[in-house]
């Protein structure tokens, strides 16, 4: 079993190595500092427990898989791993340590795999980029066994006090918010029952596209030397209720009792 320290680490190794295979601003800009990959890691420790027993897990819009590399380190070779997104496949260096079997998407929402094929499905930042939410949901269903898991990670807060200022800065921003009531009936709606939800990110991590003090070096640093309190921040109401991300964790159910 990896510690938190070690999937770090692994992580940035990957990322080391892509960026010695091509340069690309989105990767980078999700590598720049500690506190950025931290991130990643540290919402992935709160729902590993969802993909536990999972022998069959797809990384829903996976851009460059880091979600996929991290099901492999808890997993080891016990489970199957699937990708999917709009892009071509260009990400050598994570899809061959994840042994990711890796699908290009030519539809708005509809994905190539068969009904009930996956265990457990990982969507990290991807539901509020979908053109239809809705029927992504619907996918997302049809694909997951009875009583597998949807686990959506990263979705923007629509009480994000970061989300607010890159408005008012002219930065890039997310056009699509929820809050964590409204994700949670999204779920519902959908046929998935909540097992876990909650507050991700209080504190910035500078994972912005953008130049100038994302890049700067003191910048950097602060975040770095900060992020260790957003696991504290997260529980913190009503201090949790501005952060960047919401997660919720989602079971497939063949119909809801009261």
């Amino acid at each position: 079993m990896y510690s938190i320290s070690q999937y770090e680490t692994e992580l940035s190794r990957l990322y080391s190595l892509q960026a010695q295979i091509s340069y690309d601003p989105y990767l980078h800009a999700h590598s720049r500092n500690a506190a950025v990959i931290r991130r990643q890691v540290a919402i992935f420790e709160r729902c590993k427990d969802a993909i536990a027993d999972a022998r069959r897990v797809l990384d829903w819009g996976c851009r460059h898989g880091a979600d996929a590399c991290l099901v492999r380190l808890l997993r080891g070779n016990d489970v199957e791993l699937h990708g999917c997104d709009v892009d071509p496949p260009k990400y050598k260096a994570f899809y061959e340590f994840a042994g990711l079997e890796y699908a290009q998407l030519t539809h708005p929402y509809r994905l190539p795999y068969e009904d009930n094929s996956f265990d457990a499905v990982i969507g990290s930042g991807v539901l509020e980029h979908v053109p239809i939410d809705s029927e992504s949901m619907k996918e997302l269903y049809r694909i997951i066994r009875p009583q597998g898991r949807l686990i959506v990670t990263m979705l923007p807060n629509s009480y994000s006090y970061t989300e607010w200022l890159n408005r008012r800065l002219h930065n890039p921003h997310h056009l699509r918010l929820y809050t964590l009531a409204e994700a949670r009936r999204l779920f519902i709606h959908y046929g998935f029952l909540p097992v876990r939800y909650g507050y991700h990110q209080v504190l910035p991590t500078l994972s912005s596209l953008n130049r100038g003090i994302f890049d700067h070096p003191l910048a950097n640093k602060l975040v770095e030397g900060v992020s260790h309190l957003n696991g504290v921040l997260e529980i913190l109401s009503p201090i949790n209720k501005f952060s960047t991300n919401i997660f919720v964790v989602g079971q497939k159910v063949n119909a809801f009792h009261g």
